[in-house]
């Protein structure tokens, strides 16, 4: 982010606004709307900001800016046609560290003023930086819709609940569970349309019936988090990957669905890759148990879906031998992602009637697979955790009965803006691999669907390496932090 979101209270507060205009009368209505005393320097008045001054009870000097004009300030606005009149308030600003707008010149703000959706006292602000507003109010327009209009409402009666809240619920864990079930439940309807009261005793009663406590054991959700792309993420795994208090995630976790967590939840990163288990499975295990054992809600990100190679039933028999509830929420698999996005069909009534999923990579490093089978026609063929080994892959094949010549892509990366797509065939797979970035996610698809991709094409990749698509590896520090797991 370029700008930290924070909402400043500058009730009775004294706000300078540089410049008499239409902007700058737009910009002192604003500030003055959340209870601010304004001042306008300005020799000259447009009729809007005359008004304001009339009927708002702004200050007004009548000259030239003065550095001195901003001693007492707590925040200046600068909104004139002269440049050097706007970066004489900047400077002036930054020297009393006060904060300062400088209008269409983001690289003079050290605050902007975003585009509103105003519930009071439930507000949203949306920003892009200072580098379209008109996409801030557009993605402001849909919000209001979006949102009931009796959205204020319903945070005034939740403030008048908090306090009762939190003297009947000491544990934060249990106040945030009421608050959750609330909140999910009728409560928000009853106040939106206009049953306050009902709404109120709802409250009342769940808040009576609220365990004190949150329990000794919490719940555990293995969530599979796509190929990468965040779209793609179900639902029900973002409703949950808000609610949970600490997320354990991997290696190929995208950094945009990590974005989609609760902000408090703590994140613990157990990436691992080949030849690098910083925190092994086990480790895994024993964290899942120890952090539900706490009562917290646990979030076990996996890249793809968690049973496709993914360790999720060993997960799960670790937290069923310890007696820890659970759910699972299926994710997309990268097989299906990574074949879509490039264009690649899995099954084809002209090429493919069974696709087999199959792993590059084994626990004693030994790729003992069933290759005679793979050797059938008309079926397709994806492997997992292969770049390691795509020239013995390619030798086993062709030794089984395939034909070098069968067609085979490399797709990295997938459904990400950094996906790559090599099509080759099985006998040059091998000289592929050399040419493969060993950090990325990467998929083999062997077949005769590969061959469709010259028609299907449709995704292209259109960042560069410095993208942060994926999260980067475990420091020393945080290694440490689970050695005693």
């Amino acid at each position: 982010m370029d700008y930290l979101p924070v909402f400043m209270n500058v009730r009775d507060r004294d706000a300078v606004i540089v410049g008499g205009g239409i902007v700058a009368s737009r910009k002192a209505a604003l500030i003055a709307g959340c209870g601010a005393r304004i001042t306008v320097v300005s020799p000259d008045l447009a009729d809007a900001m005359r008004s304001a001054i009339d009927n708002g009870g702004y200050c007004w000097i009548d000259r030239e800016f003065m550095p001195a004009d901003l001693d007492a300030a707590w925040l200046a606005v600068a909104a004139t046609d002269d440049p050097d009149t706007n970066r004489q308030v900047h400077a002036a600003a930054t020297e009393r560290r006060i904060p300062v707008n400088v209008v269409d010149t983001p690289a003079l703000c050290t605050f902007i003023l975003p585009a509103i959706v105003d519930r009071s006292p439930a507000v949203i602000a949306v920003s892009t930086g200072g580098r379209s507003p008109v996409l801030a109010r557009f993605v402001k327009s849909l919000l209001e819709r979006a949102l009931p209009a009796r959205l204020g409402k319903l945070a005034e009666i939740c403030g008048e609940l908090r306090s009762g809240v939190a003297a009947r619920l000491g544990d934060p864990l249990a106040r945030r569970r009421y608050w959750e079930r609330l909140l999910e439940g009728d409560f928000p309807e009853l106040v939106c349309a206009g049953k306050e009261e009902g709404a109120r005793q709802r409250a009342r009663a769940s808040l009576e019936s609220a365990p004190r406590t949150t329990g000794t054991t919490g719940t555990v959700y293995l969530i599979g988090a796509g190929p990468g792309d965040p779209e793609l993420l179900t639902l029900k795994a973002q409703r949950l990957l808000q609610r949970a208090d600490v997320v354990l995630y991997d290696r190929l976790v995208p950094v945009g669905i990590l974005a989609m967590c609760r902000r408090e939840a703590e994140l613990v990163y157990v990436g691992k890759q080949n030849g690098d288990h910083p925190v092994t499975q086990e480790q895994i295990g024993k964290l899942l148990v120890r952090y539900a054992e706490r009562g917290m809600r646990v979030a076990r990100l996996k890249g793809g879906d968690p049973f496709i190679f993914g360790r999720g039933g060993e997960e799960l028999e670790t937290l069923a031998a310890a007696g820890i509830d659970f759910q699972v929420v299926p994710g997309i698999s990268a097989a299906n992602g990574a074949a879509s996005y490039a264009g690649i069909p899995l099954t084809h009534r002209d090429h493919a009637q069974s696709v087999s999923f199959w792993t590059g990579h084994t626990r004693d490093g030994r790729l003992d697979l069933d290759w005679q089978s793979m050797s059938r026609s008309r079926q397709t063929l994806v492997f997992f955790m292969s770049t390691a080994n795509l020239a013995e892959i390619s030798q086993r094949l062709i030794a089984g009965g395939m034909a070098a010549t069968m067609p085979a892509a490399v797709i990295q990366a997938a459904t990400t803006p950094r996906q790559t797509v090599m099509r080759t065939s099985l006998r040059k797979l091998a000289d592929a691999g050399g040419r493969l970035d060993r950090s990325l996610p990467t998929l083999i698809v062997v077949g005769t669907v590969v061959n469709l991709r010259r028609n299907l094409d449709w995704f292209h990749g259109d960042a560069g390496d410095a993208v942060p698509v994926f999260p980067p590896h475990l420091s020393n520090a945080a290694r440490s932090e689970h050695d005693a797991a």
